[in-house]
């Protein structure tokens, strides 16, 4: 084991012992034992002796706001796994995923000679070289980055993008500990097993990951750039790519006022009613035109300039739709306008995990046929997304089907979009407004091009299907012939089980062991003989010594793993 493996796993260690000590100080401590952390749970429990009284305040909570709180107290890595299962409310019970959607990254900024030394560091420039004006004090601060602005020496206004020193060391440290859990979780909790946490835990690792590197950011920016380029009613923020890197990001500053705060600005005339439209159409062309879609676009990311123009911000966080994905959306909205229940099972399957053999489909048809009859004779006018999605995330929640994730960011996009356009113009009909955009996606899967690529791709898939089958039902038929083919099959949650019982077996023989030193010692003193001390048979007082003993050990063992 190389130095860099030690200092790593002595540095997860003591991470692991943070982690512990903040989940059984919000009342978590039962979920860490079933994942198997006898030792470190041990340890968070004699370091919950110091945390009594905050602990005695957390009553009041509810089980959602202590792991809110608990998410909060661990860090950034932390605050953005919630923030990520914020979003999937196919796997999220309600209560939790309200109090998720609270957690808030906001943390004091670092120093000015720490952001000082990282710019110079990450551009190999001093300070002075690379702006005109550097602000010390940050206009903005967040888990992962600060913002300050500055002036580059052509005299532009710049907003610098600089990370948090050694915040990758940190957040790779939580990355390897959430992988183990996870792993943990799928083995010694089998109600966890269905819900994939590694799966969870790698697809977040990607995303921040992704958000960790400038470059990815900066180049998003310019893909939006590049996408919006002909629309007046949008402006995306230059790149300065001459004074960005892996940890630094320079941009055009946006001086503009933010889109939730325009009540409250005087001189400045901005239609609400032509912002909620323009705001739509931003969010609608994104998923539906170019496929690469905004991923956090809450009010506080959106800017509007003079003439209602809309300039969106931090674009760390974007959402891709590929043609299957787009055709599937396409195809949910169509199947729900026709009431075609069928034709929406084919969808689910596509943009979501369906296990056919764990689903009851005539109960599925008709609790889909029930959600639909609800709002069948609503105007368009009066139907929210919002409750719209979740009547539907609760049916599909409750025959245990998953989404793909990216068809979930999706969804809360459109949703805070939704609402964003409500608060500007209480009578925005989102559904109505968009529907010219998916009249056009429509047609356009009828175009020579599409069916074209369509039959392209399914030729291409059959080709390599009719490569693969000889040889595999060769070396299938050479197994079965040998009597080689062989079923693998793992039995989940059984290791607790196997623990305790193993534990309880123990106590038994031991409890019979000082059984039998106490009826042998008896027999000792009824004998009478032998050599004895002040009258009594000296054996005799020994086993009743060692049997006292062994008896007061093996209840404080009992009473201190908390199980009478």
């Amino acid at each position: 084991m190389d130095i860099f493996h030690i200092d790593r796993t002595y540095r997860n260690i003591r991470r692991y012992r943070q982690i512990v000590s903040v989940f059984i100080k919000y009342g978590f401590g039962g979920l860490l034992e079933q994942l198997n952390l006898d030792y470190y749970l041990a340890l968070g429990k004699s370091l919950l002796t110091f945390q009594r009284i905050k602990r005695d305040d957390l009553i009041r909570f509810s089980k959602a706001e202590r792991l809110r709180l608990a998410l909060e107290e661990l860090g950034p890595t932390f605050i953005k796994l919630g923030q990520l299962l914020s979003t999937r409310p196919d796997l999220v019970p309600n209560d939790i995923l309200l109090e998720l959607r609270k957690l808030q990254d906001n943390v004091s900024g670092f120093s000015y000679i720490e952001a000082k030394a990282q710019v110079e560091s990450s551009l190999e420039l001093q300070l002075d070289e690379a702006f005109a004006e550097f602000s010390k004090i940050p206009v903005a601060a967040a888990s992962i980055s600060q913002v300050h602005k500055a002036k580059l020496h052509n005299g532009c206004e710049v907003a610098v993008k600089v990370q948090r020193p050694d915040i990758e060391e940190v957040i790779a440290t939580d990355i390897d500990i959430m992988f183990t859990l996870a792993g943990l979780a799928a083995k010694h909790i089998s109600e966890l097993e269905p819900y994939q946490p590694a799966l969870l835990v790698r697809e977040f690792a990607k995303n921040i990951r992704l958000e960790l590197d400038f470059h990815v950011e900066g180049r998003n920016i310019d893909r939006f750039a590049q996408n919006f380029a002909k629309d007046a009613t949008v402006h995306i923020p230059a790149v300065y790519w001459e004074r960005s890197s892996h940890r630094v990001l320079t941009l055009e500053w946006i001086d503009g006022v933010k889109i939730d705060e325009l009540q409250i600005q005087t001189g400045v005339e901005f239609d609400p009613a032509v912002l909620a439209a323009q705001g739509a159409d931003f969010i609608l062309r994104q998923i539906l035109e170019f496929g690469l879609f905004h991923g956090d676009p809450h009010p506080g990311n959106l800017f509007v300039l003079p003439a209602n123009v809309i300039a969106p911000i931090d674009f760390g966080l974007v959402g891709r739709l590929d043609d299957e994905l787009a055709t599937a959306l396409l195809d949910l909205i169509l199947a729900i306008l026709k009431k075609d229940v069928q034709g929406l099972i084919r969808v689910l399957s596509k943009i979501g995990v369906v296990e056919e053999e764990k689903i009851d489909l005539r109960e599925l048809r008709g609790d889909l046929f029930d959600l639909m009859d609800r709002y069948t004779e609503v105007s368009l006018k009066n139907i929210q997304l919002k409750s719209l999605s979740r009547d539907f995330i609760r049916v599909i929640s409750y025959h245990q089907i998953r989404f793909l994730p990216d068809f979930m960011l999706l969804l809360r996009v459109l949703i805070t979009v939704e609402a964003t356009a409500r608060q500007l113009d209480p009578e925005f009909d989102f559904f109505t407004h968009s529907a010219p955009l998916v009249e056009k996606l429509a047609k356009k899967r009828f175009s020579a091009e599409y069916l074209q690529k369509i039959v392209t791709g399914q030729l291409r898939e059959l080709a390599s299907l009719v490569e693969i089958i000889p040889g595999t039902t060769r070396d299938i038929l050479k197994k079965l012939s040998r009597g080689h083919l062989r079923f693998e099959f793992e039995h989940l949650g059984l290791e607790l089980f196997s623990r305790n019982l193993d534990r309880i077996a123990n106590r038994l023989s031991f409890t019979m062991v000082i059984s039998a030193i106490i009826i042998a010692s008896s027999l000792i003193m009824s004998a009478d003989n032998g050599f004895k001390v002040l009258g009594y048979p000296l054996l005799g007082i020994i086993g009743y010594v060692l049997a006292g003993g062994l008896g007061t050990w093996l209840a404080i063992a009992i009473l201190r793993s908390g199980k009478m």
